[in-house]
């Protein structure tokens, strides 16, 4: 393992990006650091190499350009065009926002981890609630067929500090299990089968295989409602139609939903949230502003020497 000061590692990917003359670097670059002392290492710096490929095949744009399909005063839906996710949401939320809105986006890069954007909202003031669908890796209890993502979800509501709760609705995030085979690490029991559908503990026979559902049939149920609603709203692809989220050879057809409140317009019951803190300790989102105040991030040395070789050789996947 490779331990990197912050400010060391945010130069060396503003450096990748740099080279590749791809918009809003420096957002790119907070939004994987901020992954990684949060705790979100499966969305953070590994990210940024199927980010490149895209961008060096030309199946992500390097540059923002949207279309808006549909608005109104309290509702958006855009077809990003494989613009790059992480930029695209980011000016969507950073924008003057109405008293409530509903963003809804299809067809953009990977958007990094939802609690960069639910996070930001509630230290705005805002509620919100994000959710969305990508490539499958979920399998339905009982079978070795991938159906679904996923499924990530991320509520953010304001308080000091925020609650934010992000998480994948799967038994573990799929970037956890490619980080475990890049370390040669095994999988905890229980969240993924083997391409016979047998529980493994091999991380690759994991990605031959499939993710569990969190919560078995309920929570397979609970995520196709969810996948169904993102499809639903933005006219994104579904299930194993999705492509390009992970594998960054083809676009990227996948769909997000933001629902925004302005919390002003309702109680703001803020003692609800402190007596909740106090009974257990710790809400969602604690954890992770507790790991921010690092100064150092600690990466495999096999993505470190990815990183390295990626900054030597421009393209390095053409």
């Amino acid at each position: 393992m490779v331990n990197i000061k912050v400010d060391d590692l945010k130069n060396l990917l503003l450096e990748l990006l740099e080279k590749r003359d791809i918009e809003g670097k420096e957002i790119i670059v907070d939004h994987f650091i901020e992954a990684e002392l949060r705790g979100h290492s499966s969305h953070g710096v590994q990210r940024i190499i199927p980010l490149i490929k895209g961008i060096e095949l030309n199946t992500i744009r390097r540059r923002v350009s949207y279309r808006i399909v549909k608005e109104s005063q309290f509702s958006i839906l855009i077809d990003a065009n494989h613009s790059i996710g992480i930029v695209l949401w980011n000016n969507l939320i950073s924008q003057d926002l109405p008293s409530s809105y509903v963003i809804a986006v299809r067809n953009a890069s990977h958007i990094g981890f939802l609690g960069y954007y639910t996070r930001r909202l509630a230290n705005a003031g805002f509620i919100s609630i994000m959710f969305g669908n990508a490539e499958p890796a979920v399998v339905m209890p009982g079978k070795n067929t991938k159906i679904l993502s996923t499924t990530p979800l991320s509520i953010g509501i304001p308080s000091n500090p925020p609650v934010v709760l992000d998480m994948a609705l799967s038994s573990t995030a799929r970037g956890k299990i490619i980080e475990a085979q890049r370390k040669g690490v095994s999988i905890p029991y229980g969240v993924a089968v083997d391409s016979k559908g047998e529980i493994t503990t091999d991380p690759n026979e994991a990605l031959k295989g499939g993710i569990l559902p969190m919560g078995g049939e309920k929570g397979f149920y609970l995520m196709i409602t969810l996948e169904l609603l993102t499809a639903y709203i933005t006219g994104s692809a579904i299930g194993p139609q999705v492509k390009g989220v992970l594998n960054t050879e083809n676009p990227s057809n996948k769909g997000e939903v933001m629902i925004i409140i302005n919390s002003n317009l309702f109680e703001k019951n803020n003692n609800a949230i402190l007596y909740m803190r106090n009974l257990i300790g710790s809400l969602p989102g604690d954890r992770g502003e507790k790991l921010s105040k690092r100064n150092e991030i600690e990466i495999d040395n096999s993505l470190y020497n990815m990183l390295l070789e990626l900054n030597k050789k421009v393209p390095y996947f053409t």
